[in-house]
């Protein structure tokens, strides 16, 4: 027959194992592992979080560089119509100063050509009068004379209209 009691005492034994090593060795395994899962959840947890703000700076940052890239480019832009505003404003300027320097040499042209022609009159208003003392005294006849002086004056008159055209 069998023996029931060694039996017994070996369930016993077996039962008192697992009581014990289930509340001195896997008890205290299980909330080890349970707290090494949870502190790797928690670094997941906070390792994605880092991730999106990661994501949400460089998004941010895209958005910075491309505002920087049109205001650079506005900048540049303004920056060629001021370049091309101030070229046409020194353009426009040294067209006016060469114009004004144009007409003032023309004017003193004009200047000195009347000049010229007020100081021919003179001599010839002073040779006319000494070819009219001449003939003053070749002739006593003053009317003769202004006439003669007359003609003479229309004469270099004519002349001198006919070579200014």
């Amino acid at each position: 027959m069998l023996r029931f009691d060694g039996f017994i005492f070996t369930l016993l034994n077996l039962v008192v194992l697992y009581v014990a090593m289930r509340h001195f060795l896997i008890g205290p395994i299980q909330n080890v592992l349970a707290a090494r899962k949870e502190m790797i959840d928690k670094q997941f947890t906070a390792a994605q979080s880092k991730e999106d703000e990661a994501m949400q700076l460089k998004q941010q940052y895209d958005g910075l560089l491309e505002n920087a890239k049109e205001e650079s480019k506005q900048i540049v832009e303004e920056s060629r119509m001021r370049a091309g505003k101030e070229y046409e404003e020194r353009v426009q300027k040294a067209e006016r100063q060469a114009n004004r320097i144009l007409e003032k040499a023309k004017q003193d042209v004009e200047n000195e050509r009347e000049q010229a022609m007020e100081a021919m009159q003179k001599q010839i208003a002073g040779v006319a009068m000494a070819a009219a003392g001449k003939i003053l005294k070749e002739q006593a006849d003053s009317s003769v004379d202004r006439s003669i002086y007359d003609q003479y004056i229309a004469g270099i008159g004519e002349s001198h209209e006919a070579d200014g055209n």
